[in-house]
């Protein structure tokens, strides 16, 4: 497989990266009911997975450097978020200690009306909306789809990082 074509490679992220990946965070979130907070912790998780392929880590070099691909990534795919706060918040606070930090504050449409995303809170915290940002999120796996097809780098990289270390997928028999 290592001669895999872009797009193959775009199929296979489309299907297994964004059709397992991003899709359950859209169903996990849908409804009344739906999982909120859980949409930030995963829509990050999505991130750090998006980031890995950009800098085409291998399976070696995967437990290092999280945070400066995190940010690279973000700084490309997601220009419209202060990179090192969006670490520390996002993935850092929420994911690993399950709390806000200091720059960004959580909220879904059902709380806050759309069209406050990204704006100040009377704390001085910049609200992130949950449905703003996972369509961000899809429009930046989007644009990094565009560039594995027509960046041989860009594809190089996520290439490596897919060979190395595969992606969640069912089991075959």
């Amino acid at each position: 497989m290592s001669d895999i074509s872009k797009e193959k490679l775009v199929e296979i992220l489309d299907q297994y990266l964004y059709g397992w990946g991003f899709v359950d965070i859209l169903k996990a979130t849908g409804g009344y009911e739906g999982a909120k907070l859980a949409g930030f912790i995963l829509g990050a998780c999505f991130i750090d997975a998006l980031a890995g392929f950009y800098a085409g880590v291998n399976k070696d070099e995967s437990k290092n450097g999280s945070g400066k691909r995190f940010k690279d990534f973000i700084k490309i795919y997601l220009t419209q978020y202060d990179a090192d706060e969006l670490w520390e918040d996002l993935r850092c606070g929420l994911v690993h200690s399950y709390a806000a930090g200091k720059t960004y504050g959580f909220t879904d449409s059902r709380t806050t009306p759309f069209g406050f995303h990204l704006s100040m809170t009377p704390q001085g915290q910049i609200l992130l909306n949950l449905e703003d940002f996972l369509s961000e999120i899809r429009k930046a796996y989007g644009d990094f789809r565009s560039d594995i097809l027509k960046d041989n780098e860009v594809f190089e990289k996520a290439k490596r990082r897919f060979l190395s270390m595969g992606l969640m997928a069912p089991v075959t028999y």
